[in-house]
């Protein structure tokens, strides 16, 4: 009777619905056994518009994204009947909507977890224009989360202002919002695209449940922290994920609450689930570690003073309708919501593809001085060297310059307001000779200073920098090579101030790659910070090493994008996600050519990417030993100006050819090693690792 009952209901909700499209897979009434769902107020429309329909089970807080073409529908958590033999918490994990994390001030813990899906919460939803409201009360707190249909999307949307904490002792510091949406049965198949480097998949019951669930800061991690471990993985640039499965694709935005979030990912069989998950928890409150006596087993977790103060939360989810959906539409769909919505624009001519050039000015060196080791500056590459070293390469006609420590604060580590010639380099007289070249060949040309990380000096010192949350302030050590740990024998360096951004004039260089807060008596988050770069940002002409996404409007160039992910266990496949985003909007390179360890294998990923060829270049490797810039020994000049203009003449003309179209076709066999990628002006460009070949339609024009 229950189920005859439901079906009328469901049949006068959907009066234009046939009855074989309700009897599919994403609406199948014989998948809901359970007595929550046959006793629940029925599945009703909440809203609709010309493309979706928000369904919405009133008793259980379960919604579901539903796009009248094809009838498919996405779950804010699964609809089947859950397994018997799973855990409790599992169970409350899967049908809850939201998951709030929160710590004991008094005790100094934090893993205490509240979930909408246990009998803790009473959860009720509303009515509102557009859409649902649905408020969670659970003992010590209260909030409420707006889920808005919009034309080509829906919102959720988080008032972290309206969050209500009851008990002063008990805080908030993460939610997860939304945790479920889209999981996926260990029936089906499909993946997930995690903005991890240059992108990567994750295949849903790829059977590796031994592996650590993916876990992963949006814009690297918060530099203010005490480091624990100096751990070398990727960064993820995008505040995205998507998720791919039979012809529907999920594009899921942090659109709001970005810069304080991080991306999960389990599989099948990974905590004791069935589902495949990929989620967003946003850090509503930033802890760190203090250690009692400096022992590490005494670790007491600090926190975040005041209130909630990281911003409104707003997440975007795209659907996407098409036969044999992949990650090239979920990107083209993520560009198409930069360009609408975030003021991106594309800059990319045709024809253009520069060749890219990082020289590396000074540095300090331990010298001796009457028996006395003393730090002083030491020349790497003066601007006539520079300049003589650009002679040499003169039949390349475009070439985008960038010159690091070319000044005497960035030499000796210290904050750069002025971009001041340094005299060991040449001086003022050297410097202009430099610049009049440059201009005179149409070069384009950014000198870089590190703004991020400095010794006292030029009116900056310890009370410019940010401070951690346990008060004290934050300090950059250097890292022992051999064994992986601090080396407090080196001076260490300070963390400047997101309050003192506005101090500086050059924002080109890592600082479009990192991001952190200062939680002193001013306490900037890094939600405050990165409004703070944005809005001392002059002008959109900005040479970025490595762009999060917040950046890509305001930068020219960006160079150093990575070619692969982390290699995390739990992945599957690299796919050069971010290159597919931005090619033919941003100019941009891979990491540079000379500093890999196989130089052909760099220039055929480069090629299949669309990434401009770019150097790391060094007048001499004689005077580096002992410096910051050891690791620069493959960039000595002599080695490569004759090598750079023969590897640039190969390459160019294809990467010319395809400047300013857009990647429509990526496709890697063999493991890799082949990989032919299809733009949208109709060029074909394949690299053929194996025999070290590319292909350019057709045609061999590189065989290394």
């Amino acid at each position: 009777m229950h189920k005859i009952k439901i079906f009328f209901i469901i049949l006068f909700s959907f009066f234009s619905m046939t009855f074989s499209e309700i009897q599919t897979k994403v609406i199948n009434i014989s998948d809901y056994k359970t007595p929550e769902f046959s006793h629940s107020p029925e599945l009703r429309t909440a809203t609709e518009n010309e493309n979706y329909r928000l369904l919405v089970y009133d008793k259980t807080a379960i919604f579901g994204l539903q796009d009248k073409k094809s009838n498919y529908i996405w779950w804010s958590s699964p609809v089947e009947d859950l397994s018997d033999d799973i855990k409790p918490v599992v169970a409350e994990n899967l049908k809850s909507s939201v998951i709030l994390k929160y710590g004991e001030l008094e005790k100094h813990t934090e893993n205490n977890y509240l979930r909408s899906g246990s009998t803790a919460c009473e959860s009720g939803v509303s009515d509102i224009q557009n859409g649902i409201r649905i408020d969670y009360n659970f003992e010590n707190f209260h909030f409420y989360v707006d889920y808005i249909l919009e034309k080509n999307c829906l919102k959720a949307i988080f008032k972290t202002s309206e969050f209500v904490e009851k008990n002063n002792s008990d805080i908030a510091t993460e939610i997860t919002i939304a945790g479920n949406f889209g999981a996926s049965d260990n029936t089906e198949n499909g993946y997930f695209i995690v903005p991890d480097g240059c992108g990567a998949l994750i295949n849903f019951n790829n059977g590796k449940i031994n592996s650590n669930p993916y876990k992963q800061k949006i814009y690297g991690e918060n530099l203010t922290a005490v480091p624990e471990k100096n751990l070398v993985t990727e960064q993820a640039y995008l505040p995205i994920y998507g998720i791919v499965r039979e012809n529907n694709a999920l594009l899921t935005i942090a659109s709001q609450g970005d810069a304080d979030a991080y991306i999960s990912a389990n599989v099948s069989g990974q905590s004791g689930s069935n589902y495949n998950t990929c989620n967003f928890t946003f850090i509503l409150r930033n802890t760190d570690n203090y250690y009692m006596s400096g022992d590490s087993s005494e670790r007491l977790t600090v926190f975040e003073n005041g209130g909630i103060d990281c911003g409104n939360i707003e997440i975007i989810y795209y659907p996407i309708v098409k036969e044999n959906v992949n990650y090239i539409d979920v990107a083209e769909c993520y560009r198409n919501y930069l360009i609408n919505e975030c003021g991106l624009v594309r800059s990319v001519a045709e024809n253009y593809s520069p060749l890219y050039v990082k020289f590396y000015g000074g540095t300090k060196k331990k010298k001796s001085f009457l028996g006395i080791p003393l730090m002083q500056k030491q020349k790497i590459t003066s601007y006539d060297e520079a300049q003589k070293i650009l002679e040499k390469l003169g039949n390349i006609k475009e070439m985008v310059i960038s010159y690091e420590n070319c000044t005497d604060a960035g030499i000796e580590n210290k904050i750069d307001t002025d971009l001041k010639p340094s005299g060991i380099l040449g001086g003022k007289k050297d410097f202009n000779k430099f610049r009049n070249f440059i201009d005179e060949n149409n070069y384009e040309f950014y000198p870089i200073s590190e703004n991020i990380e400095y010794f006292s000096g030029n009116g900056f010192n310890i009370f410019s920098g940010a401070m951690r949350i346990s008060e004290a302030y934050a300090e950059i050590p250097d890292y022992n090579l051999a064994f992986n740990t601090p080396d407090n024998s080196r001076k260490k360096r300070y963390l400047l101030s997101p309050e003192n951004f506005n101090k500086i004039n050059n924002y080109s260089g890592k600082i479009a790659s990192s991001l952190y807060g200062d939680y002193g008596k001013n306490k900037i988050t890094r939600f405050k910070a990165m409004e703070i770069i944005k809005e001392n940002i002059l002008d959109k002409n900005i040479f970025a090493d490595g762009a999060n996404a917040y950046m890509l409007p305001y930068s020219s160039h960006i160079i150093n994008i990575p070619v692969n992910s982390s290699g995390f266990d739990i992945s599957d496949m690299d796919i050069p996600f971010y290159q597919i985003v931005i090619h033919g909007i941003i100019p941009y390179t891979s990491t540079a050519v000379n500093a890999s360890a196989d130089i052909a294998d760099m220039l055929l990923i480069s090629a299949v990417t669309g990434s401009n060829l770019y150097y790391d270049i060094i007048n001499s490797a004689n005077e580096i030993k002992n410096t910051e810039f050891n690791n620069l020994f493959y960039a000595d000049s002599s080695y490569w100006t004759e090598t750079i203009s023969e590897q640039y003449n190969i390459i160019s003309p294809i990467l010319k050819a395809v400047s300013n179209a857009t990647i429509t076709g990526y496709i890697a066999e063999n493991s890799g090693q082949k990989i032919t990628t299809t733009f949208s002006n109709g060029n074909v460009i394949k690299a053929d690792f194996s025999e070290k070949t590319i292909e350019f339609n057709n045609k061999i024009i590189y065989s290394g």
